[in-house]
């Protein structure tokens, strides 16, 4: 007779393995986030081992763990395989969803990230549309909108997906030139010789954001200096291809330019201080709710949303400024 421990606690340990994380486990398995968590428990008390280091602050598998995925993994993958050779779905019928995004997020955090879901989702086709009215109103022709910040739009659903934050960002050439300061006073402000070698640098602005440097400068306490130079460009992503270039400071969201930074091609002087910003939200008509479309990839953002939280909080504070 076959020891088998409980098999959906089984799947539900695959997915979340396989997966990196509670959230996008229960996101494939259209679940909560509290019922992952209470069946991977289960398992682990079935099997009298534990999966998962705990003292890790994300999802961490042990060696038990590892030895465990690299069985049912495949095993599951041989099951759907010849489930879907037997008893074959109906294929969905193709839709195409129509999403206005900001365009330095689209450039710098959706399009690198889309094939994942288009791969979970072949019937779903998406179009980007980065057009955005002046003065706020619903862009024409758009399924679903990302933006920064809620508003109190009562028609319209409304789903944070992933906060943001800001800070200075250069080229590595034009960061040498901090080397030689120290970012903090003893206050936890920002120092006046960080302050002064700052205002020596050219600052980049962006018409779509056109208050990040004083959001940033009363968040770290500074007094407001007159840059020698400044040069403004009418979106984000522009400001930061100068900044790449070595034109001159740009300020930069943090989320958005984790490869960058990752590589070295971007470097924040102060790394410390990072001012929150509004997070990222997904919006759709309330009619539009029961969409297979928009549930879809909504339930996508916010599974890669809090994955990408997660890879993030690891190398960043949030430094209280008082």
């Amino acid at each position: 007779m076959r020891r088998l421990p409980p098999l959906n606690s089984l799947k539900t340990f695959e997915a979340a393995a396989r997966l990196g994380g509670v959230v996008p486990a229960a996101d494939e398995l259209c679940v909560s986030h509290g019922a992952v968590s209470k069946q991977l428990a289960n398992l682990e008390t079935w099997m009298g081992v534990a999966l998962f280091d705990r003292r890790a602050r994300r999802l961490v598998l042990t060696a038990a763990g590892r030895e465990l995925l690299e069985v049912v993994s495949p095993a599951l993958d041989q099951v759907a395989e010849a489930i879907a050779r037997i008893a074959p779905l109906p294929r969905p019928e193709a839709v195409q969803l129509v999403v206005s995004a900001p365009p330095t997020l689209t450039l710098h955090w959706l399009v690198p990230r889309l094939t994942g879901f288009l791969r979970l989702h072949p019937d779903i086709g998406i179009r980007l549309n980065n057009r955005r009215e002046l003065n706020g109103a619903w862009p024409s022709g758009v399924d679903m909108v990302i933006r920064r910040g809620a508003t109190g739009h009562g028609q319209r659903q409304q789903l944070p997906f992933m906060r943001e934050s800001i800070t200075p960002m250069c080229s590595p050439a034009v960061a040498a030139r901090f080397k030689e300061v120290s970012p903090l006073d003893r206050e936890g402000g920002l120092a006046n010789d960080a302050l002064r070698v700052l205002a020596g640098q050219t600052w980049l602005t962006a018409d779509m954001r056109p208050d990040d440097w004083g959001q940033w400068q009363a968040y770290v306490q500074a007094a407001a200096p007159t840059p020698v130079a400044t040069v403004s460009f009418d979106h984000t992503y522009l400001a930061l291809e100068a900044a790449l270039d070595g034109v001159g400071v740009a300020m930069a969201p943090r989320y958005l330019m984790e490869d960058e930074l990752a590589s070295g091609r971007l470097v924040a002087p102060f790394p410390d201080a990072l001012a929150p910003s509004e997070p990222y939200v997904i919006v759709y008509e309330n009619h539009r709710e029961g969409d297979r479309a928009i549930a879809a990839f909504s339930a996508w953002l916010l599974g890669q949303g809090s994955m990408h939280e997660a890879r993030v909080a690891g190398t960043e504070a949030f430094i209280e400024f008082s």
